[in-house]
């Protein structure tokens, strides 16, 4: 069926610019001056973005795996991407805030510290044998042995902490 351009665009719900367009473009041939309709759908579906509505008022067809868009009129969206964009900068606000007021620490510099401080516990347990095994060797009263080990295992602990030991 032949129609003219402004026809054509009004049956598909299109502006007549548009089709005036996808004519300059050699989508939509005309035949004379006016618009081969079947021609002009079948160009126009096959360069269609399946997201797109065909017409206005039309939801667009569902494509898999796409994310759902939200409802609602464009400055509603804007103002709620706005306000979440606003929400998340003042969370980095507040955590940089805690950060200069050292509330909050570096996690590296805190594996560092906990390293260097089981280190140390490590080394101080390792050396226990090496100050007591003269002594030890020349106990025999098994009760005395256990007091010297339980004594400088004590020691060692509470040079560790800070010398704050419980006694």
């Amino acid at each position: 069926m032949l129609v003219s351009q402004a026809e054509y665009a009004r049956q598909r719900g299109v502006s007549r610019q548009y089709v005036g367009q996808m004519v300059a473009k050699g989508v939509i041939k005309l035949t004379g001056r006016k618009v081969d309709t079947d021609q002009a759908d079948a160009a126009l579906a096959a360069i269609r973005e399946p997201v797109r509505p065909e017409r206005r008022g039309e939801a667009p067809a569902a494509v898999p795996d796409a994310p759902a868009l939200p409802r609602g009129d464009l400055p509603t969206l804007l103002l709620k991407t706005r306000i979440k964009s606003e929400v998340e900068r003042a969370k980095l606000l507040e955590i940089k805030a805690r950060v200069e007021a050292g509330k909050y620490v570096d996690a590296d510099d805190v594996r560092v510290a906990a390293f260097n401080k089981a280190r140390v516990v490590r080394d101080g347990l390792l050396n226990i044998p090496d100050r007591l095994s003269a002594v030890l060797a020349t106990e025999s009263d098994p009760a005395r042995v256990h007091e010297l080990l339980a004594a400088e295992i004590r020691t060692a602990l509470e040079e560790l902490s800070g010398g704050s030991g419980r006694g």
